[in-house]
């Protein structure tokens, strides 16, 4: 018997250990995604709707959507997003906090969460501005999508490179030959990737500071989130992480 439940209790523990991870994403992903629903629903749903005022006038463009249901989904929609970025977000935190060169972990969690703002939003917008209603662009949704998609994977792998980089330089010079030379190779790699995809040009229908302050406040509420789950995730982990039984601690006691 003792037997038995010494052969479980790792996998106990994993499962624990996996549903800890899980909870405290969800939690995190809540909680930064309704600070991104406030966000844009303070921000940006009043930019939209000016900006469908315009879009009105564009031959062929969709009927208005009723501003209750633009409220519930921007919403909702934010949640749902949030969820899903923390999960990800947490376990790759998980997996690779002790390899972030900070001894504060809520700093940690901070410097990882910028640096997928840096890939999974700063970036590609460099290549596709994240627009309002009322603009026209000369690539398909279907292309635009693809190449979004790829830049973000290009940003995961410029940053892989600049992490090892920094890291063996770190060790072999200073902390300031890692960190300018990886940034040189990280922009390189960027660089190159813009190069060889299509080039995609914006046909704006809307006033131009309308269309760049929906662009800044756009980033801003990303940034926001992002940082969000930064701040939030390290706290999230030590409170959902498991702890030992009575009886199990018996049971280690006793083998």
């Amino acid at each position: 018997m003792t037997y038995a439940m010494q052969q479980a209790s790792p996998a106990i523990k994993s499962s624990l250990n996996f549903l800890s991870i899980l909870k405290a994403g969800i939690v995190t992903g809540i909680a930064a995604g309704a600070i991104l629903g406030g966000l844009l629903f303070l921000f940006l749903t009043p930019i939209i709707l000016e900006a469908e005022t315009y879009e009105v006038q564009i031959p062929d463009s969709h009927p208005l959507i009723p501003r209750n249901i633009i409220h519930f989904w921007t919403f909702a929609g934010a949640i749902m997003l949030g969820i899903l970025y923390s999960i990800i977000f947490t376990f790759v935190y998980t997996i690779v906090q002790h390899r972030i060169p900070v001894k504060n972990t809520q700093f940690r969690g901070l410097i990882l969460a910028l640096n997928g703002f840096l890939v999974a939003v700063l970036v590609p917008s460099l290549y596709l501005p994240p627009n309002p209603p009322g603009i026209e662009t000369s690539l398909p949704v279907m292309t635009r999508q693809s190449i979004f998609f790829a830049i973000i994977i290009t940003g995961i792998l410029a940053s892989i490179a600049f992490w090892m980089i920094y890291s063996r330089l770190s060790r072999k010079h200073n902390s300031m030959t890692g960190l300018s030379i990886g940034a040189v190779v990280f922009v390189a790699i960027i660089i190159t990737a813009f190069l060889l995809v299509p080039s995609n040009s914006n046909l704006p229908s809307i006033p131009s500071d309308l269309l760049w302050k929906y662009r800044v406040e756009s980033l801003g509420a990303m940034f926001a989130f992002w940082a969000i789950m930064g701040v939030t995730v390290n706290g999230m982990l030590d409170y959902f992480r498991p702890h030992r039984s009575v009886p199990e601690k018996a049971l280690i006691k006793r083998t």
